[in-house]
């Protein structure tokens, strides 16, 4: 009963993320929902108090990925935990690119960017905040601005890919950031 009641769940917030990123958030109802995932309102609702509820939830489903890309192995050399987070954001993307465009269409979305954004913003922040650690305990002279650098190479690695899908840019950019980041400090 236990994994049906998670299968369901999981079901719910497939079909929301992707109806949120096709239709929008506010032009999305939780009826149309419950019609795509061939569940009743009920289970919806008891899985997920409200629409915005459910909104959070896919949210915290995408954030969750972004966690996983900087939470690797700890016995890892900091050199090599800041190889494996560039290896990991660019398998991941490449990898699961739907899930990603998915992510895109609702961080670029008016209706949806206001709702989401402080919980992005908030992963974000920890993201830079790790790679400024692995930088700083590898000897960068300026870790802050290199990680802010990094940073901002990383999100716009992301746009780009996520609107072109040129998986060639991909391996390049990849390449480039352990040019930069890894093998420039050996």
């Amino acid at each position: 009963m236990e994994t049906e009641k998670k299968s369901a769940k999981i079901n719910i917030l497939q079909v929301a993320m992707k109806m949120f990123a096709k239709n929008g958030y506010h032009k999305t109802s939780t009826a149309e929902i419950c019609k795509k995932a061939k569940i009743s309102s009920g289970l919806l609702f008891y899985h997920f108090g409200t629409k915005r509820e459910l909104l959070d939830a896919t949210i915290d489903l995408i954030l969750l990925k972004v966690d996983l890309i900087i939470n690797q192995k700890p016995s890892l050399t900091p050199r090599e935990e800041l190889e494996n987070i560039i290896d990991v954001f660019f398998k991941s993307l490449k990898d699961e690119r739907p899930f990603w465009d998915l992510y895109m269409a609702l961080l670029y979305q008016p209706d949806t960017k206001e709702l989401i954004l402080n919980k992005v913003l908030e992963h974000s922040k920890n993201f830079r905040r790790k790679v400024y650690e692995l930088m700083k305990e590898m000897g960068y002279k300026n870790p802050n601005s290199e990680s802010f650098e990094f940073e901002i190479f990383r999100v716009g690695v992301f746009a780009s890919y996520l609107s072109n899908h040129n998986e060639i840019l991909l391996k390049k950019a990849s390449n480039i950031m352990k040019t930069k980041y890894i093998t420039n400090l050996i």
